[in-house]
């Protein structure tokens, strides 16, 4: 028997056949024959490895740049801020702070709104929030108003931007991942080294409101960088039935590889089982199945009992989503490559129906496809995907090495992508008006759960980001001034940020480079060690050339607080966690950074730089040292956590 051949169906002309494969293309789930009930779905993005995704990665770059190259030298404009507003300066120290603060606490909101509306709009509408704030601080006469404004509003405008500039790349990318991270990524320390010697130049020159005001523009220059957040060509995947009164549920408490689906006739469109505790009015995303499970589900006949089953067999459908404006040549080609080469086709044992629907671009002037801002996409939900948050090289990854097995390819095809992204339901998907839906209440559960909270090991590395950022800003705060009231020259001291930028550039590729070979979290130990230690000794001289190692030292080892973090949280936790751990970290760097420069304001106001140092150094070195056994930790307590320990456990008691 002939398999069916994709047929490939466009608005103006007449269905053909296209490739052999049992496959057809739908183009959106509304298509599906009449009687049947979608029941679960799942959101598949096509990486380009290259194209426009070169242009998405220069414009992530560009956006980091502008964003940490303002927030992270605000050093520079510090003392004019206080003498201009009559205020003390560990006052305005902290509005820097909450401004820092707030990129880090709101990254949960930020990161459920991207899962609502888009990478593109939140993009857009934080570059048009923090620009049109900093532009009102430009005319702020008393500390209230600019507090509000510059750290508030601002910092919740940087969130945005920063979350989606720094997630969309690895949605781009899957051969040339971690290549496209680290270019993107490099542009926080490429920012700091550049625009810490231009504010100060400026500050100087007309003050610290022509400098604000600077900062308003180049923040309103992300605005049209993130209209290169364009829609990936994706798969949807939908299991339906012919029996509307079927659904699927999963059983809780499992894993996402002991998931096994069950079938209850109930007229409930929810996939949550329900036992499980609810967050924000949802559950979070470990509580879904992955796409995988779904297509492997989908390859037997639904049937609570054992043996041949007599009810309505399920049926599964790919659906194509074309970008706005049609699919290209090249990106139908990719499509009929990677169902060819898929192994789904051998999982469900049946033909799968697949439809691709051409639509002709339509017509626009050029200023509209300039402002044309990205149309929403019902089914596009990318931070159900539990790779979301991953720096690394998927190589690592053994949901990566298994979809390389299965296909036997140097492609994985749809493999990965099923094995990493988490099911929506219907009601998930029907939801288009609104701001706090299932799509944000969702994102938010998942990365507010606090489950991993009673893990002591997941405690004491919360407790190691806070202590570690409440000293991480001290140094690129006060370095300049500490060092010019020592008596050295004062371009030079300038020159010192800037050469924390450049170190911490390097650090990021090398440190990278050799947590792909050693234990991430050892190389993070060590560098946080290093990192604190020589800012305790930091004073110990004031030569110059003593000065400028210092810095080269701590600016290389301290860049790994922020690039090895999701590492350090798949080798301990692993990929399905990752999402929820690093949205409970992310509030307690936060909370340290809240803390940091305006404690330090006020210890030297009391005591000196010196004390300042002292206690930064020794908050890094702290938080280094608490990170020591958190590894033999999260051994333990996986081990507690299979069936015979917990056994022996409740024996002992």
């Amino acid at each position: 028997m002939q398999p069916k051949p994709i047929l490939v169906k466009t608005q103006n002309e007449p269905k053909k056949n296209v490739i052999n494969a049992p496959s057809r293309v739908v183009s959106r789930p509304d298509n599906l024959e009449g009687g049947e009930e979608t029941e679960i779905a799942a959101q598949i993005h096509v990486p380009q490895d290259g194209g426009w995704g070169w242009v998405v990665v220069f414009a992530a770059f560009f956006c980091v740049f502008i964003l940490d190259g303002i927030t992270f030298t605000f050093g520079s404009l510090l003392n004019d801020i206080s003498k201009d507003l009559s205020v003390a300066s560990s006052l305005i120290a902290l509005v820097n702070s909450i401004a820092i603060a707030i990129y880090f606490i709101a990254g949960p909101l930020a990161s459920a709104l991207i899962n609502r509306f888009g990478f593109r709009t939140c993009v857009m509408s934080g570059s048009i929030l923090s620009s049109v704030s900093l532009f009102i601080a430009y005319f702020a006469n008393n500390y209230t108003s600019f507090c509000l404004f510059y750290g508030v509003f601002a910092g919740f405008g940087f969130c945005l931007v920063n979350m989606a500039s720094g997630l969309v790349v690895g949605f781009y990318f899957e051969k040339f991942r971690t290549l496209a991270l680290s270019i993107a990524t490099s542009g926080s320390s490429l920012g700091i080294m550049l625009l810490f010697p231009l504010n100060t130049y400026l500050v100087n020159l007309a003050g610290w409101r022509t400098t604000t005001l600077l900062h308003s523009g180049l923040i309103g220059v992300t605005y049209f960088l993130g209209m290169t957040f364009q829609p990936l060509l994706s798969f949807t995947v939908v299991k339906t039935t012919e029996d509307p009164t079927r659904t699927v549920t999963y059983l809780p408490n499992l894993s996402a590889a002991a998931m096994k689906a069950t079938v209850s006739r109930t007229n409930a469109d929810d996939l949550v089982p329900t036992k499980t505790e609810r967050l924000f009015g949802a559950v979070s995303n470990l509580n879904f199945p992955t796409a995988a499970a779904v297509v492997e589900d989908g390859a037997t006949p639904s049937s609570t009992q054992p043996g041949t089953s007599t009810g309505p067999i399920s049926k599964l459908t790919l659906t194509a989503n074309a970008p706005h404006g049609g699919i290209s040549q090249r990106q139908l080609k990719q499509v009929k490559s990677i169902i060819s080469r898929s192994s789904v086709q051998d999982k469900t044992k049946k033909a799968i129906e697949i439809t691709v629907n051409v639509e002709p671009p339509k017509k626009t002037s050029c200023w509209g496809r300039l402002c044309r801002w990205e149309e929403e996409v019902p089914q596009s939900r990318p931070m159900y995907r539990d790779d979301a948050f991953y720096e690394g090289k998927l190589e690592k990854l053994p949901a990566y090495q298994k979809s390389k097995i299965a296909t036997d390819q140097s492609k994985t095809g749809l493999e990965y992508q099923l094995a990493v992204s988490r099911a929506a339901t219907t009601a998930d998907l029907g939801e288009k008006r609104g701001i706090f839906t299932t799509a944000v209440r969702r994102v938010l559960a998942t990365m507010m759960d606090p489950k991993l909270l009673r893990k002591k090991s997941f405690l004491s590395l919360c407790c190691a980001g806070l202590m570690i950022y409440v000293g991480y800003m001290v140094p690129y705060v006060f370095i300049k001034p500490r060092n010019v009231l020592a008596g050295l020259d004062k371009d030079h001291c300038t020159m010192m940020v800037s050469s924390i930028g450049f170190a911490n550039f390097v650090g990021r590729l090398i440190l990278g480079g050799v947590a792909f070979k050693v234990s991430p979290l050892k190389v993070y130990v060590f560098a946080m060690l290093v990192s604190g230690v020589v800012t305790i000794l930091s004073d110990l001289s004031f030569n110059l050339y003593f000065q400028y190692v210092y810095c080269f030292v701590f600016g290389f080892f301290v860049a790994s607080a922020a690039s090895l973090r999701s590492l350090v949280i798949v080798s301990l936790y692993g990929l399905d966690n990752l999402t929820n751990a690093t949205g409970i970290i992310m509030l307690f760097q936060g909370f340290g950074s809240l803390v940091s420069t305006p404690a330090a304001s006020i210890l030297i106001d009391t005591y000196g730089y010196s004390v300042a140092f002292y206690v930064s150094g020794l908050f890094i070195t702290v938080g280094g040292l608490i990170l020591i056994p958190i590894s033999r930790l999260a051994i333990r307590e996986q081990k507690l956590n299979t069936p015979s320990e917990r056994r022996a456990s409740s024996d002992r008691k």
